[in-house]
């Protein structure tokens, strides 16, 4: 079960997109009344914007080094074998450094709001927008 909900929050925290109100579903006023601090509030988002900003960095220069791929296997694999090789490796480099971040991220998001926390504003989140269907 706990591995189960570490990768959900890791998931979540990962590519969580920065809001004005709160984080994803839950809204400030979620975790405020679970004692999550506005302060850490308010670094909780600043972290989650340079993370996603930081993600989508890493996405788009993955996705220009598989056109490149892309580009050579159209050419001739044979003959840009080595180029190919070369470019997996970067892509590798970047996959890496997204597993990476996202554990690093999520460190550092416990910082400012627990587990628990989390799962308690959560869990208010849902029962408030299942009340307003």
């Amino acid at each position: 079960m706990r591995k189960i909900f570490s990768c959900a929050v890791m998931l979540l925290f990962s590519s969580l997109i920065f809001a004005s109100e709160g984080l994803g579903i839950v809204s400030d006023e979620d975790f405020l009344k679970v004692g999550v601090t506005p302060e850490n509030i308010e670094k909780a988002k600043l972290m989650v914007n340079r993370v996603s900003t930081n993600y989508k960095m890493l996405v788009l220069e993955k996705k220009q080094l598989e056109l490149e791929v892309n580009k050579y296997v159209l050419e001739g694999p044979e003959a840009n074998l080595e180029k190919i090789d070369v470019l997996f490796d970067k892509i590798g480099v970047i996959e890496a450094s997204i597993l990476k971040d996202r554990i690093r991220s999520q460190i550092e998001m416990q910082k400012y709001i627990t587990q628990e926390q989390y799962i308690k504003a959560r869990d208010m989140a849902i029962r408030r927008l299942n009340s307003s269907k």
